[in-house]
Formats: C-alpha cells, sequence, structure tokens
C-alpha cells in the first residue's frame, strides 16, 4: 500500500525535506515492527488512537488502563487492544465501522520515545475470541477488541517530549 500522495512528495520538494526523507526510508522498514518496537509497544498502558468519519471527521482518543499491558501484538504487522465502553459514546468505534483507517501514537514520556502506527482496524466482539484475552490484559470489563493490520509504523521524532515530561512532573508549568 502507497502511504504518500503526490502532495507528500511536492511539501518535501517545497520545504527541501527530500533528502532527508530519503534517508530515513532508506534505513528503515516502514512497513513491520520490528523486536525493539513490539517490546516497547507491549509495555506501554496508554496511547492516542485517531479515527476518521467516512465523511473525513476526525477524531483522537486517549486509550489507557491500569493494568500492566494495553496492547497485544500478533504479529509484526497486526496488533490488537481491548476498548473500554468509557463515556458510551464509543467515537473510535462508530468511525472504524465507517472508516477501517487508523493511527495510533504509542509514547514513553519518561523515555523520550514515540512511535506512530497506522494501518486498517476492524471490531472483533464474539466472546470467545475477547475471553482468551481477558487474562493477557488483566482486566474484564471490556466487549470488544480492535484488531490494527498494519500499513505503515515509524519511530517519531522524540524532541519536546521531555516539555511534557517536565511539564508533567511540575505542575506549575503548562505545555
Amino acid at each position: 500500500m502507497e502511504i504518500f500522495t503526490q502532495e507528500h512528495l511536492t511539501v518535501r520538494e517545497k520545504y527541501g525535506t527530500t533528502n532527508q526523507a530519503e534517508m530515513v526510508f532508506s534505513y528503515m522498514d516502514t512497513t513491520s515492527l520490528s523486536d525493539r518496537m513490539i517490546g516497547f509497544i507491549e509495555s506501554i498502558n496508554y496511547f492516542f488512537l485517531a479515527t476518521s468519519s467516512k465523511e473525513g471527521r476526525t477524531n483522537v482518543n486517549f486509550k489507557g488502563t491500569k493494568s500492566k499491558r494495553l496492547i497485544k501484538v500478533l504479529d509484526k504487522n497486526r496488533l490488537i487492544f481491548p476498548d473500554f465502553d468509557g463515556n458510551g459514546i464509543l467515537h473510535s468505534v462508530g468511525d472504524i465501522l465507517s472508516n477501517p483507517n487508523v493511527g495510533l501514537l504509542v509514547i514513553d514520556f519518561s523515555k523520550d520515545i514515540r512511535i506512530k502506527i497506522n494501518g486498517k482496524a476492524k471490531i472483533i466482539d464474539d466472546k470467545e475470541i475477547i475471553s482468551s484475552y481477558l487474562d493477557y490484559f488483566d482486566s474484564f470489563n471490556f466487549s470488544r477488541l480492535i484488531e490494527v493490520e498494519i500499513d505503515y509504523v515509524i519511530p517519531n521524532c522524540s524532541a519536546n517530549l521531555s516539555v511534557v515530561r517536565d511539564s508533567i512532573l511540575d505542575k506549575g508549568n503548562k505545555v
């Protein structure tokens, strides 16, 4: 699947970042998760999920849990996570049903690491499949899973994550 459009190439040319982007892509596999990425992703208990309706109305949601794990990597191209009812609006689920394209931003502010994942999501609400993940996710209060087939993955620039971390630690500062 081609991730970038002609517009992406045009703006890289316009702003002089074509060589920089080509260098990044020359040494990085952006089509699947590395072992290091898998270890990081499975250690995180929060991330941000971006979705969009079929009309293009975008939405971003914080996904988090008190459990030790929130994402299970099934293989280098697929991951799965529980979806909680939260406030009952179900923005993400509704969007995925009409438009499966999603983006995940997985961040560890304490280590200045973030990974961006784009892919196609599907909702799993089969009780038997869900029950097979209850122990892994150390939770019993979700009624569906979201599985993502990865199209694109890249470590995202970690610049300025320390600013967020410092503002969290020093509640007097604002980001």
